[in-house]
């Protein structure tokens, strides 16, 4: 099976620092921020050092995956190995052939970006990859934020149909839990566009 060829999209950008995507120098909203209402339910209640901390620890995770994956490096803090160690598992157990990592990509007629973790072969078939260290499952929050990475990428005439998506949630203890989605979620677009067309209305009272 030969590599496909993931567009390039140098018209949109990232600042890290803030987590602001622009396109030709124009903000527009991640598809974290438009989920924010959803994300706000599941995680509203949590102390916001213990949310701080888990995010800091998501993104040591995942940038040792993006340096494993493009550089061979095995570069990850102690206190998170066992995350990584999962990915490890997973990556030799479903026989993973990465496409790329930490892809940026932005839907070309509703304007809003995100960066997908990983596309690879799994197993055989085109997947889109999503990694979480949560502790606990949220299939709804996941549902939705895969369906609309994947329709970022179709805004584009992708050449090739993610017919798969997967979230791979990694564990502290070195294990890992895997749940698929189906390729074309009807339910959870709807959810996605609702949000964005409630986030856009807003913006013009802002």
């Amino acid at each position: 099976m030969s590599t496909p060829k993931l567009p390039e999209l140098p018209e949109l950008t990232f600042e890290e620092r803030r987590h602001i995507y622009r396109l030709r120098g124009f903000e527009i909203p991640s598809v974290s921020t438009i989920m924010q209402p959803l994300s706000e339910d599941v995680y509203g209640s949590i102390n916001e050092d213990v949310l701080s901390k888990a995010a800091d620890r998501g993104t040591a995770v995942h940038n040792a995956i993006d340096n494993y994956v493009k550089f061979g490096v095995e570069d990850i803090p102690p206190e998170h190995m066992g995350y990584f160690q999962a990915f490890l598992k997973w990556y030799e157990d479903y026989d993973v052939k990465p496409y790329e990592t930490e892809y940026r990509a932005y839907h070309k007629g509703l304007l809003y970006a995100g960066t997908l973790d990983m596309m690879a072969s799994v197993k055989g078939e085109d997947t889109l990859v999503d990694f979480k260290t949560t502790a606990s499952i949220n299939e709804m929050l996941w549902r939705v934020q895969t369906e609309a990475y994947n329709k970022a990428l179709a805004s584009h005439y992708f050449q090739i149909c993610f017919f798969k998506k997967m979230v791979v949630q990694l564990k502290k203890d070195g294990d890992y839990n895997v749940v698929s989605f189906k390729a074309v979620d009807t339910d959870s677009w709807k959810v996605f566009t609702a949000l964005l067309t409630v986030r856009n209305f807003k913006q013009k009272y802002s």
